[in-house]
């Protein structure tokens, strides 16, 4: 079965057609207890005179959320045959076929609206992604529905823990990006930068002023996105569906350290034209990059992110390093975990090495090139809470290598 390339559906939000006949679909993620369930159940008791059609995943071979999903569409709504269950598998993985095909099924009944809640270890590009397979007959899921919103679940209280234990002294895993355990850290953070809509959902266990710290938080993290507050997953259908804010061109690019990369490689005019998304000053949160086209130490660099860095919630970027100094280094820090990898050549290598003319190194490039290094360095994003910057920036250059780059 082949896969649709996502970036050939770039209709943006504000430019799609409104006579796009396709069935809105919400996608539910969120890890396990933040209250999905909950959320879809209210949802059904409460569909606002819409024609609702639910699809729930469990990686399990009994969905015991599915069940309790029936009960109350069959008690509140009626609605029970419009629910449709996949176990023994995840839709971003295992079950991608079968997930298309309910998904195709359920819009062929011309429901209002399709809400389907992902088991709480799903990848969210994933599940783009199995919606954009092709099946046997060369038809996708998205010529059927078009996704509304990518919404992500959170529990308030272990979130404030989480931004609580930036202050802590840790250790961190280090994982290559060949391995092929996933950190569930990284795929909390992963699940929260892909949102479209961030529900912060059982508030009512938390203090008011660490609820305000863990939504700027929250905000700082993925800019983008709509963030709400809850208790008992008590959300209207209409914040999930009336401002459709899901650009699949740009699904995976809005995170704070995304954006904060893009601003990086611009120029110096094109950045001051750049207006700020959001200001978190009172609460000490802050993103910024660090810079530089000098190499650096790999074991050093990698020992520095793995030790306690107060204050940090995320850390990403490119690298040079003299453990492979012709190709990309690529480190993302989240929670207690580090991924550290190699990807391809830098352009610069390519060149000096003749495999590239400089003819044709991409016009993005050429505004970054330097004489010397050419597209070689460093630019790293950090968000955290009260970072002292400069001496951040003061410790990674005591691990400049003595390795020197010679001109292409």
């Amino acid at each position: 079965m082949g896969t649709q390339d996502l970036s050939k559906n770039k209709e943006s939000a504000s430019e799609r057609d409104t006579t796009d006949r396709r069935i809105p679909l919400v996608i539910i993620t969120g890890f396990l207890g933040a209250g999905k369930t909950t959320l879809l159940n209210h949802l059904l008791r409460h569909p606002d005179e819409r024609r609702l059609a639910v699809l729930v995943n469990d990686v399990g071979d009994v969905n015991i959320d599915a069940a309790l999903t029936r009960d109350v569409a069959q008690v509140d709504s009626g609605s029970a045959d419009e629910i449709v269950e996949l176990s023994n598998g995840c839709i971003c993985c295992g079950i991608q076929d079968a997930f298309g095909k309910a998904v195709m099924e359920l819009a062929q009944r011309r429901p209002d609206c399709i809400v389907v809640e992902a088991t709480g270890i799903a990848e969210p590009l994933r599940i783009i992604e199995s919606l954009a397979a092709l099946n046997d007959e060369g038809l996708s899921a998205l010529e059927f529905v078009r996704i509304a919103n990518l919404v992500t679940l959170v529990d308030a209280s272990w979130w404030v823990e989480k931004v609580q234990e930036v202050y802590s002294s840790v250790r961190r895993s280090l994982l290559l990006f060949s391995d092929p355990r996933r950190p569930l850290s990284e795929l909390l953070t992963t699940q929260v930068e892909c949102a479209n809509v961030i529900i912060l959902n059982k508030i009512d266990l938390v203090e008011e002023e660490s609820l305000s710290r863990s939504r700027a938080a929250l905000a700082t993290i993925c800019p983008s996105a709509k963030i709400l507050t809850t208790t008992e997953g008590q959300v209207a259908i209409d914040q999930l569906l009336d401002n459709e804010r899901f650009d699949i061109a740009t699904a995976f690019k809005s995170s704070g350290c995304d954006l904060e990369l893009t601003s990086a490689s611009r120029t110096d005019s094109e950045q001051t034209k750049e207006p700020k998304t959001h200001d978190h000053a009172d609460f000490g949160l802050m993103a910024f990059t660090y810079r530089s086209r000098y190499q650096l130490s790999h074991d050093k660099l990698v020992a520095y992110l793995r030790s306690r860095i107060p204050g940090l919630l995320r850390a990403k970027g490119f690298v040079w390093t003299d453990r492979e100094p012709d190709r990309i280094g690529f480190a993302s820090l989240a929670g207690d975990t580090l991924r550290f990898d190699y990807l391809g050549k830098w352009i610069h290598a390519m060149v000096s090495s003749g495999d590239m003319d400089r003819s044709r190194i991409p016009a993005p490039i050429w505004r970054i090139w330097d004489d010397t290094t050419g597209d070689r360095r460093q630019e790293l994003v950090f968000i955290g809470i009260d970072l002292d910057r400069k001496a951040i920036e003061n410790e990674l250059e005591q691990f400049r290598s003595n390795t020197t780059c010679q001109k292409a």
